[in-house]
């Protein structure tokens, strides 16, 4: 026996949309993934199938399957009105990791039916990505994650008749885990969308009433968005994703005042994406409003002028070797550090240790338009890297050097993350976060044997999420806390 599912719950004014759970029992999730779950089960079956950058999909017929058959008939139950179609299917669909579904309408009409209303059912739960999202969506943008045995339910019609383009939707990309749905196209007359459905008619009001965060994603690693996910879900904050290589700018406005907005991507598409939400009230770490429509750098004029102190630096803006001579001997001498914008993981900083070096690197760089930092070396230095969060470092560890290179790195070693900074260490990171007007940072700083030490940039945005997964700091947590406070205190502005 079906156990009773939960209450239908309606998600937003437009479209109409609704979402259940546990729909479908779990005997009837075994069994479609059994019959139909891959392509070998597909070709035993002898139903085509096709796969491409949306997943293996098939067209599975609904009177061949008492299962199937039944799952329809609830889901008609649900509209009040069938499908017109003389042969209805359901269509099958696996994603593998990677897999996304662009945004588009489900706008078609089959024999003078039209495409009233779109169920799916899913099949397993996505641990990370998959949402079906709905960008146009009404009061504000839903994601309905793939969670096993849910019905998410919707109308593609307005009931006057008319195309309701709010339920413009795609399916988020798949990051981690797995997803697998069977999709209902219920095909009737355009009258039906005037039906109603039994549901909350309140949409979400519990959801609406949470803090939501949404992240702009354009291929950031999976531990910064698990950290941030975590963080959420513990502090009751609602996640929502948004993915820079399928957003519809057609379709986008500035989000709700009040919702928390971060952008972890470092692409151009990303900055692009992070402007079009942006919009009055929508709060994030930059401390002005207009920050996100901001270039932040370079960081050495900025903190100089600010009285941080930075190693002494200077443009490397010539070719002229006398120039060049007098340029190394400002900086204390050989060796000297050349810096290109642009790069992570040390990709980019050089270390010169000859004139000869010097002359050749300089020339090159003029050549291809580039015109790099050229600043004092630091020796015998212990780089720190400190994540400031608002008003504090949150988060912190000490990167080692290999034995073979002059740059650090981050280890796994949980030692280097357990004693902090010196406190004029960690207030000079807290100041040249500021310094940049934003309210985030990753700020590398070297302290010097003697006691001194230098900042070196400020990382916006920045990889924090090893501070959480290897040294236990609840980085995630600090900066969801911050953005909430923030929207308490009208920060959003």
């Amino acid at each position: 026996m079906h156990p009773a599912p939960s209450p239908m719950r309606r998600l937003s004014e437009a479209p109409r949309l609704y979402v259940q759970e546990g729909f479908a029992s779990d005997e009837e999730v075994r069994h479609v993934l059994a019959s139909y779950g891959d392509r070998d089960a597909l070709t035993r079956r002898g139903l085509p199938w096709q796969a491409n950058e949306t997943g293996v999909s098939s067209e599975l017929p609904v009177e061949a399957d008492p299962v199937l058959a039944a799952i329809a008939a609830r889901i008609e139950a649900v509209l009040g009105f069938s499908c017109t179609l003389e042969e209805p299917t359901f269509r099958f669909r696996r994603y593998a990791r990677g897999d996304a579904h662009p945004p588009h309408l489900d706008e078609y009409t089959i024999g003078g039916a039209r495409l009233v209303a779109t169920a799916i059912v899913y099949l397993t739960d996505a641990a990370v990505g998959g949402e079906t999202f709905f960008p146009r969506a009404e009061p504000h943008p839903r994601a309905v994650a793939a969670q096993k045995g849910r019905l998410a339910l919707w109308f593609n019609h307005r009931a006057d008749g008319s195309v309701d383009r709010a339920a413009l939707h795609q399916s988020n990309t798949l990051r981690e885990g797995e997803k697998a749905t069977i999709t209902y196209f219920v095909y009737a007359p355009v009258e039906a969308a005037r039906a109603g459905v039994v549901a909350d008619e309140a949409p979400a009001r519990e959801e609406a009433a949470s803090r939501r965060f949404v992240c702009v994603n354009d291929g950031v690693p999976e531990a910064t968005i698990r950290v941030l996910r975590e963080a959420c879900a513990a502090r009751g904050v609602v996640y929502e994703e948004v993915q820079a290589a399928d957003f519809d700018f057609t379709a986008a406005g500035p989000l709700p005042p009040g919702t928390l907005l971060f952008r972890p991507a470092v692409s151009t598409a990303a900055v692009r994406v992070e402007q079009a939400l942006c919009g009055p009230g929508v709060v994030t770490f930059h401390r002005e409003a207009d920050g996100v429509f901001r270039e932040i750098g370079p960081d050495c004029a900025v903190l100089e002028r600010r009285g941080i102190s930075v190693p002494r630096w200077i443009w490397g803006n010539t070719t002229n070797r006398g120039i060049l001579r007098r340029y190394v001997d400002d900086l204390g001498g050989l060796p000297i550090v050349m810096k290109f914008a642009g790069g992570s993981g040390g990709v980019g900083v050089l270390r010169i240790d000859s004139l000869a070096g010097l002359f050749s690197t300089m020339d090159h760089a003029r050549a291809s338009g580039r015109m790099p930092v050229l600043s004092a070396y630091i020796p015998d230095a212990t780089h720190h890297r400190c994540i400031v969060v608002g008003d504090r470092v949150v988060g912190f560890w000490r990167n080692r050097t290999d034995e073979d290179d002059f740059r650090t790195h981050a280890t796994d070693d949980p030692a280097d993350y357990q004693a902090p900074p010196a406190p004029e260490i960690l207030a000079s990171a807290v100041a040249a976060t500021a310094a940049l007007d934003v309210e985030l940072g990753g700020v590398d700083v070297l302290e010097h044997a003697s006691g001194r030490h230098y900042v070196l940039e400020v990382n916006f945005p920045c990889y924090f999420a090893r501070a959480r997964l290897v040294g236990g700091h609840d980085v995630g947590g600090a900066m969801i806390d911050w953005l909430v406070r923030k929207a308490e205190r009208g920060g959003g502005r």
